[in-house]
């Protein structure tokens, strides 16, 4: 063996594992990881959302992300997904993601969990403006009432939740779509705020379900309170513009056709936001959008 291989060897063998782990792929992926965090949540400070149509409600960012994902099998993607609440109730759900591989650039994907109008701003420019309703809350028939203790409600709000089985008919490889059971994240990824006394719920939680890490759909369980009576119900939103279908109890309770082109519907409940002009700090008054491609988890 040459002597400047052995030397190299020794080396090598010698470095500290804080360094060897710099030069390793999940370091990497880690010091990207947390720079997108960061850009992330700067960007998710600057949204600003108010609810109603006439009094204009400004809803409350929740101060830390509910959910760092990626998403393998679309590619090299890692993104943040933030919630913004209405007297503790989630009300809108924003995920800021960054493509790597294929290098698509930046994206903000929203979607309404409101059954009223909702609108959005930033940098004092309006984006979103959904007046159509988010979220549709059922009752859920033939399940236990809500129990008397927090503790024990998200024990029976994991056992509700399982029971929902959501399958998403991937469009990336072919027009037909590819059908994907989505897998469900065993706990809910944000709990409703405790209740106080303006309040009509009980308690409740939203629940992810994901390829990979990244959510495709998320349930909302809420236990609801009228009079002396409380119960369950349920709601269902799409964060992603394939067709997706619910089913509960083996029961189809829910579906949605493929949206063609997601980008920038200003107007609907559910959109995508590639523009420069609304993903990115301006930084004089000349700035021009890029364009981007929608994700298509």
């Amino acid at each position: 063996m040459q002597p400047i291989l052995l030397s190299l060897m020794l080396i090598l063998a010698n470095q500290p594992e804080s360094e060897k782990e710099k030069s390793t792929p999940n370091a990497e992926d880690a010091a990207l990881r947390a720079s997108i965090a960061k850009s992330a949540r700067e960007f998710a400070g600057r949204c600003e959302f108010t609810a109603g149509a006439t009094t204009n409600a400004k809803l409350v960012l929740h101060p830390e992300p509910i959910l760092r994902w990626s998403n393998p099998t679309a590619g090299k993607v890692f993104g943040e997904v933030f919630v913004w609440t209405d007297n503790g109730r989630p009300a809108v759900v924003g995920s800021w993601y960054r493509w790597i591989s294929p290098d698509w650039g930046r994206t903000f994907e929203v979607c309404s969990l409101s059954d009223g109008r909702l609108s959005g701003r930033i940098n004092d420019a309006g984006f979103w403006n959904s007046e159509k309703p988010g979220l549709i809350l059922k009752p859920l028939s033939d399940v236990d009432a809500p129990a008397r203790t927090a503790a024990l409600r998200l024990q029976q709000m994991r056992q509700l939740a399982g029971d929902f089985v959501a399958n998403l008919a991937d469009t990336r490889s072919t027009d037909e779509g590819v059908k994907r059971q989505l897998r469900l994240l065993p706990r809910p990824v944000f709990r409703y705020l405790p209740p106080n006394a303006e309040s009509t719920y009980l308690d409740g939680g939203l629940f992810a379900f994901v390829e990979g890490t990244d959510p495709e759909a998320f349930l909302v369980l809420e236990a609801t309170k009228a009079n002396n009576d409380t119960h369950w119900q349920y709601g269902l939103v799409r964060m992603n513009s394939d067709a997706l279908r619910i089913t509960f109890r083996d029961e189809l309770i829910w579906t949605v056709p493929k949206i063609d082109n997601p980008m920038n519907l200003s107007q609907e409940p559910y959109a995508l936001f590639v523009s420069e002009s609304v993903l990115k700090a301006p930084v004089d008054g000349n700035q021009k959008d890029t364009p981007a491609k929608a994700k298509q988890p």
